[in-house]
């Protein structure tokens, strides 16, 4: 029997009775769709090459590309606005984050890296008390650390993405009585081309800032515009005051020309000395940050199918003289019924980090701070010391209380649940 012939009309004139007491009503409507094109097609190799189209379609559904955003922010302290730092995180929800002047410290970074479980980290120490550099960036996105440039401080190179896609970020703080490590950026973009630079560079030049200009700031202008790159760098975020205590721009982001886009927002101080820039690349990458596909198989139904279709599969091989062709066959067969039985849905991965208490017990936290910025009365620092702590200890139980349920939530007889 030749498979590709019209001679395939298996059951074509039989009543379907499809038992559907164990079936959902979503079930039977697919069960009953598949019957369909089986009794149907008119060639078994045009209905395998229907499922193949089904199977391309849900592999394109699981790599799909979204927009990106990045945040950048000078903290000042990851340990001061370490909950604030939560919070911006949670409502911005930008699947790559560069924070400057962490002040970096061991137990702090794991905290942050424990509260973000989604997120890969890299960290660095700085050069002074005021420096320290982290990078976290969503797991559904491929990075990893550039181990030339690992052990220079103040200074992250990662790679991210996946071949053509790939580009390099650098995030980068540089201590105002320091120069900037142009000769680094150099051998940095040596290696990718599509690189950026983002961070807190101290450097004021009337390029790109309202503010008197500076040592560093002249010295970039002129890296800018004889750099060994062979192409223009461009600064993204020109002209908007990125600091509370004047008018400077001194968290910049740096970008070919080939891969500028002007979209960005600077959004409101946590209570650091910087204000937050959010900047929306034209590119787009592969990553499940803002929905995440979920795949299901359904496995009950390609039983029954199997079941259906065996008094058709035992003809074609008794009568196919082929073996290997046969078996060939078969297998494409199996491998597309489970692909026709697969769909993809998409959640919103995005989940609130904090609870609702929690975040306005910062909010209150964040008020006090400008009253005693304001004031310098001591008692805003007793209320601060006291609403840190309680934060501390309020962040604590709710998470062991989550832990908790997620716990009793388990049946110890279904494995699927691990």
């Amino acid at each position: 029997m030749n498979s590709t012939t019209n001679s395939f009309v298996p059951h074509q004139n039989e009543t379907l009775l499809i038992p559907a007491d164990e079936l959902s009503k979503s079930e039977f409507k697919i069960f009953q769709e598949l019957m369909q094109e089986w009794t149907t097609t008119p060639t078994l190799d045009s209905l395998l090459e229907k499922w193949n189209k089904h199977r391309e379609k849900t592999i394109s559904m699981l790599n799909v590309k979204n927009e990106i955003s990045i945040l950048l922010l000078n903290v000042s302290s990851l340990n001061m606005y370490l909950f604030d730092v939560f919070k911006l995180i949670d409502s911005v929800s930008s699947p790559i984050v560069v924070l400057t002047g962490t002040h970096h410290e061991d137990s702090t970074v794991r905290l942050f890296s424990s509260h973000f479980s989604n997120l890969n980290v890299f960290s660095t120490k700085g050069s002074n008390a005021f420096g320290g550099v982290l990078v976290a960036v969503h797991k559904s996105i491929p990075v990893k650390r550039v181990s030339r440039f690992s052990n220079i401080v103040n200074l992250i190179v990662l790679e991210i993405g996946v071949t053509d896609e790939a580009f390099q970020l650098v995030a980068c703080y540089s201590p105002p009585c320091e120069p900037l490590p142009l000769l680094i950026f150099d051998e940095v973009f040596q290696c990718n081309s599509n690189t950026f630079i983002m961070g807190d560079l101290n450097a004021k030049h009337a390029s790109w800032s309202k503010s008197v200009e500076n040592r560093k700031g002249r010295s970039l202008y002129s890296w800018l515009y004889s750099s060994s790159c062979n192409f223009p760098l461009e600064i993204v975020n020109k002209f908007i005051s990125t600091s509370t205590r004047s008018n400077a721009t001194i968290d910049l982001i740096l970008v070919p020309s080939h891969m500028l886009s002007t979209s960005f927002a600077v959004l409101p101080s946590i209570g650091s000395d910087h204000y937050p820039v959010v900047w929306y690349p034209s590119f787009k990458m592969s990553s499940s940050h803002v929905r995440h596909p979920v795949k299901r198989t359904y496995w009950s139904l390609l039983k029954r199918f199997l079941t259906f279709t065996t008094s058709y599969w035992i003809t074609l091989g008794t009568s196919m003289t082929n073996s290997i062709e046969f078996f060939c066959l078969y297998e494409r067969f199996l491998s597309l019924i489970a692909a026709r039985l697969t769909f993809v849905s998409f959640l919103k991965s995005y989940k609130p980090s904090l609870p609702s208490y929690l975040i306005e017990l910062i909010e209150r936290k964040r008020y006090c701070l400008k009253l005693f910025r304001k004031f310098c009365h001591p008692y805003f620092a007793i209320v601060l010391r006291t609403l840190g702590n309680t934060i501390r200890k309020e962040l604590f139980l709710y998470k062991r209380q989550s832990w908790q349920n997620y716990c009793q939530s388990l049946n110890e007889l279904d494995t699927r649940s691990f």
